[in-house]
């Protein structure tokens, strides 16, 4: 998803990457515990790096078992 997303901000700049990318996070996050929370968040804000940390945040339990 991430590589998704920096694909996205490369093709179409910043700004309409993170607005287009939106509606992609949101099917990647559907029906995950907090994902409603996280897309409101994420709506929200305009600066792709916070976005990827937000992201990061959000999918390291997952990822941390996954490792495990």
């Amino acid at each position: 998803m991430l590589e998704q997303y920096e694909d996205m901000l490369s093709l179409y700049g910043t700004h309409t990457g993170v607005n287009l990318a939106r509606k992609h996070i949101g099917w990647y996050t559907k029906g995950l515990p907090g994902s409603a929370e996280l897309r409101n968040k994420i709506n929200q804000q305009d600066d792709p790096r916070v976005v990827i940390e937000m992201l990061r945040e959000f999918y390291s339990p997952w990822l941390s078992r996954a490792a495990a």
